[in-house]
């Protein structure tokens, strides 16, 4: 059982980690709920996102402080970090213009452009990050199930 210090500085990392992923997931959903997104004032986007990368980071260090057992908490922590990367992506291509990408709206070369360029945007950051997620995923789903208490002996009948 390691020391209740170590257990909290290692909450506290995953948990800015967790807060700081989880804003590259609610910022865009922020953005695509506002009525007009190019209204959205800059200071009060940082201001809010600010709260709610705070809100997220308390919240994710308390809970995994209540694990006693550190390879499920690092475990859980990479869990949650692996999810909220994967959830990145669909959240990021809320906010693109898909019109662009239609040849009829654009004509043909801007569509291939636009076309190309998402291909490369993929590439680029869709990989990592569903990578990365899914690799971090695998990895916490590893240690919460090899930290399972071993069952029991049996006691023996006489």
């Amino acid at each position: 059982m390691p020391s209740n210090s170590v257990k909290w500085i290692v909450s506290i990392v995953l948990g800015l980690l967790i807060g700081k992923v989880s804003y590259g997931v609610l910022l865009p959903l922020l953005l695509a709920g506002l009525p007009d997104p190019d209204a959205a004032d800059g200071d009060t986007m940082m201001y809010i996102g600010t709260g709610v990368w705070l809100l997220i980071t308390v919240v994710a260090a308390l809970l995994l402080a209540r694990i006693a057992d550190l390879r499920r908490l690092i475990g859980w922590g990479f869990v949650v970090l692996g999810v909220a990367l994967m959830l990145t992506i669909p959240a990021t291509m809320l906010t693109m213009d898909f019109s662009a990408h239609q040849a009829a709206t654009a004509g043909a070369q801007a569509a291939n452009d636009a076309n190309t360029a998402l291909f490369f945007w993929a590439l680029i950051f869709g990989l990592p990050y569903v990578g990365g997620g899914l690799a971090l995923t695998i990895l916490g789903a590893v240690l919460i199930r090899k930290s399972r208490e071993p069952a029991a002996p049996a006691t023996p009948t006489i």
